[in-house]
């Protein structure tokens, strides 16, 4: 079987979310980027190779997920796939044909990313380029079950949404 995350790299690797390949991190400084030491950004399965003897990143393990952390100043091509994929992720569903993949926002940006936020149309290619990636990672067992469970946090965070909107609207 080839390589899921060299598939996946290639797929993401000439396109952005902006038409043009217009850098989205103008429109808000870069706000993806500047976290803490104790932020992070979710490693794939068989990705933490790319990182390991790289001084810009650190690689630590948390509630048994390998989560890469870096400096906020990297070479744009050696970002690892959650940000090359962010602001959006790759869901997977069932079909009668299959696992297929569907591309949604990443809720977790919504305070942070414009994009998310205020629902600027992303370049079509680059939607696909996720969906393609998705479909990569998801020939590998491990890889699909941390977008299933990613998925189901995305689940939680709409849930959770829902009821205290809901309380907001009842208590005023």
């Amino acid at each position: 079987m080839r390589d899921v995350i060299e598939d996946a790299y290639s797929a993401l690797r000439s396109v952005t979310p902006l038409s043009n390949g217009l850098d989205c991190g103008k429109l808000c400084g870069s706000r993806c980027c500047k976290g803490t030491a104790n932020d992070g950004m979710e490693l794939f399965r068989g990705e933490e190779k790319r990182f390991e003897n790289d001084p810009d990143y650190t690689i630590r393990e948390s509630n048994g997920r390998k989560l890469l952390i870096c400096s906020g100043r990297c070479d744009r091509r050696s970002r690892p796939l959650a940000c090359r994929m962010y602001p959006f992720y790759p869901v997977p569903y069932e079909t009668e044909d299959g696992t297929k993949i569907r591309v949604v926002y990443d809720l977790r940006g919504f305070a942070a990313c414009p994009v998310v936020r205020d629902h600027i149309r992303p370049d079509a290619r680059f939607v696909q380029a996720v969906r393609l990636a998705g479909t990569y990672l998801a020939r590998d067992p491990e890889n699909l079950k941390i977008m299933r469970e990613t998925n189901a946090l995305f689940d939680e965070l709409v849930s959770f949404t829902q009821t205290i909107r809901s309380k907001t609207e009842k208590d005023t």
